[in-house]
């Protein structure tokens, strides 16, 4: 599957034919030990990765083919750097393709400015073996917490298997959501973990692979 079929605009679920949307941190637990001091609950914390990680290796073999969407939000200026945490979980980076493109097709009612875009780069010529991917979404569920939290990794990252045609977006500590142009793909991942699906979706999901 060509990434450029994709719109990679969150939220995928809503975006695409068939979706599975999970429940990343447990709703049982807080966020917070003590939210004036900054205290975070560690153990949700380790439930929210192991979760993630869980979802990942269950759609997700290490020798699949996949390519890595990683974008964020730019003034013009900004850019996507080579010290980026997220490169240097790939192995020989240097061999790998490396696609650097501005969007202003996706979030076109944020941009304020004409400068305003958001800057992507597509890693490609890459297997799943060649990824430490379990360090990527620790760092993604730490988004939101990084001055507390390392590694953690801003803005938006996408896993796109070219086998099955499954793209894998873990959008924050909260929840992922998994995509694909069929519904087959997604029929295992969604009877394993179905305790995970979130509740506000569930009726719809239900429906599609009930």
């Amino acid at each position: 599957m060509k990434f450029e079929a994709i719109k990679l605009e969150q939220p995928l679920f809503y975006n695409n034919p068939y979706g599975l949307r999970f429940e990343i941190g447990p709703e049982e637990l807080d966020i917070w030990v003590d939210f004036d001091r900054g205290v975070l609950n560690h153990q949700y914390l380790k439930i929210a990765v192991a979760r993630s990680i869980a979802i990942f290796e269950t759609v997700f073999a290490p020798n699949d083919p996949i390519a890595i969407a990683y974008q964020t939000h730019s003034d013009g200026r900004s850019r996507i750097r080579q010290g980026n945490y997220l490169f240097k979980q790939i192995t020989e980076l240097d061999a790998r393709s490396l696609k650097f493109s501005k969007h202003r097709e996706i979030y076109t009612d944020d941009l304020a400015g004409p400068r305003e875009c958001w800057r992507r780069v597509v890693i490609s010529s890459i297997a799943v073996q060649d990824v430490n991917y379990r360090h990527i979404l620790q760092a993604l569920v730490n988004m939101d917490f990084s001055r507390r939290r390392q590694p953690a990794i801003g803005g938006q990252c996408y896993f796109i298997n070219h086998t099955n045609g499954l793209v894998l977006n873990l959008y924050d500590d909260r929840g992922m959501d998994v995509v694909a142009p069929q519904r087959q793909p997604l029929e295992t991942l969604y009877q394993r973990h179905n305790a995970w699906i979130l509740d506000r979706n569930r009726e719809d999901i239900d429906k599609v692979f009930a």
